[in-house]
């Protein structure tokens, strides 16, 4: 794998971090230093931090990022908000089996498990496939669990299911149109004959009109996650750091994928090209109307048709 190594741009965040959180830092020697004080009400940190481009392969990305995934997306407090969402597309689509792919610590395996799917959960982590195993018990839910990558899934699972779910944006980590396709060749493979795919990705369309760095902050405690983009020609790197205030100190990490952002009608053309019928898009699992300019999401519905 080639390594590029890039300077990390940091005016924006620090802006945004003093404006919020009253925390600055200044940028010193090329080479990796960090520190912090306080001072006036202020905490201080200086740092020079030296991020790699295409650094982190996906499975070592999700394993880092295992233990905090919850916590950075607030797991507990998404089921009230979600689960109707949920089960309005479970009814729509009289869905009883389902895959679900990505399925990171499992919180969409286990809305499904809760109102009554069959779910089988697939991720290329398997931190984070233990993660899932750990909630489902908390929960007293039953989810089968497969480590495997989407391009090997017909390998892995031998039964079908009535739906497909590929949330979180898990298909942009496909770079190459052979990887998105073969996916996509094989998520149909997956289906009953009356099944259907529902894909949620971001809205790329927008984010790369906008070119926005900051995507997200979250803090829980003393842990900040900050979420930004470096915008790489047709690709983004996408960052989490993670900002620990330990005893006046301040601990980072960062962690970095590389991304394929997918915009609503190449997307639609790969499903196309691959045999799906009756494709439709929306705003939002509420299945809003999609506007390129304004939507958050895109969600895209589609029927397996006949193999």
């Amino acid at each position: 794998m080639q390594v590029a190594w890039q300077l990390f741009n940091y005016w924006s965040i620090r802006n945004l971090l003093y404006r919020n959180f009253k925390v600055d830092f200044f940028p010193i020697k090329a080479q990796n230093i960090f520190g912090a004080r306080r001072g006036g009400g202020v905490l201080v940190f200086w740092w020079h931090i030296l991020i790699m481009s295409n650094h982190t392969d996906i499975f070592s990305f999700y394993d880092v990022l295992a233990p905090d995934y919850d916590s950075m997306t607030g797991f507990k407090n998404r089921f009230e908000r979600e689960a109707p969402v949920i089960k309005k597309i479970v009814e729509q689509y009289s869905i009883q089996t389902a895959l679900d792919a990505g399925a990171g610590t499992g919180f969409h395996s286990l809305v499904l498990a809760k109102l009554g799917v069959q779910v089988t959960a697939v991720d290329i982590s398997e931190e984070m496939i233990d993660r899932l195993k750990e909630n489902s018990k908390q929960l007293r839910l039953s989810v089968d669990t497969v480590v495997s990558d989407f391009e090997r899934l017909t390998d892995a699972i031998a039964k079908t299911f009535d739906a497909v779910f590929c949330l979180g944006n898990s298909l942009v980590h496909l770079l190459t149109d052979e990887a998105l396709q073969k996916t996509l060749m094989n998520f149909r493979s997956l289906l009953n004959p009356k099944g259907v795919l529902i894909i949620q990705i971001l809205n790329y369309d927008k984010i790369l009109t906008e070119r926005k760095r900051i995507q997200n902050i979250k803090k829980k405690e003393d842990t900040t996650f900050i979420r930004f983009y470096d915008y790489c020609n047709d690709r983004i790197n996408f960052n989490i750091l993670k900002l620990t205030e330990k005893e006046g100190a301040i601990e980072h990490t960062v962690n970095t994928i590389e991304l394929r952002p997918i915009r609503k009608d190449e997307l639609e053309k790969f499903l196309g090209r691959v045999g799906y019928i009756s494709i439709e898009t929306y705003g939002s699992l509420q299945l809003e109307p999609f506007n390129k300019h304004r939507s958050s999401n895109l969600v895209t519905i589609a029927k397996r048709g006949k193999l």
